[in-house]
């Protein structure tokens, strides 16, 4: 089996970007409160995606105790067995919020580079 990378995943293109302190150590700031190298963020954002920040450990924190109050909800399923809707309606709840906190949001690089054409 092949380790060689795709043509596509092979980053031998170098760029060379200028910028002042201010913005040196805004993309700093924002690359590392996101988890990743300032080169990562900004592939990221040339891929449509605006990384999120790193949640804080009180939301693993709550994330924590809505699994507690799942496997409560779940203890109670063979005796009142419409506590399987809650159970379902707390995972769905968990799901959302980890996806809109961790996730990066989408944007539409089409429509920027339509605008700049403009």
């Amino acid at each position: 089996m092949s380790r060689e990378k795709s043509e596509k995943e092979v980053r031998n293109v170098p760029i060379t970007v200028r910028l002042n302190e201010e913005e040196h150590e805004k993309l700093k700031q924002c690359a590392a409160a996101c988890g990743l190298s300032a080169a990562e963020f900004m592939r990221q954002l040339c891929k449509g995606n605006a990384p999120q920040p790193k949640p804080k450990t009180e939301f693993w924190e709550l994330i924590n105790k809505l699994y507690e109050v799942h496997d409560a909800f779940k203890k109670c399923v063979p005796y009142y067995p419409t506590a399987a809707e809650i159970c379902k309606e707390i995972e769905d709840f968990i799901l959302e919020l980890q996806q809109k906190t961790t996730l990066p949001q989408r944007f539409s690089v089409e429509e920027l580079t339509e605008q700049g054409a403009v």
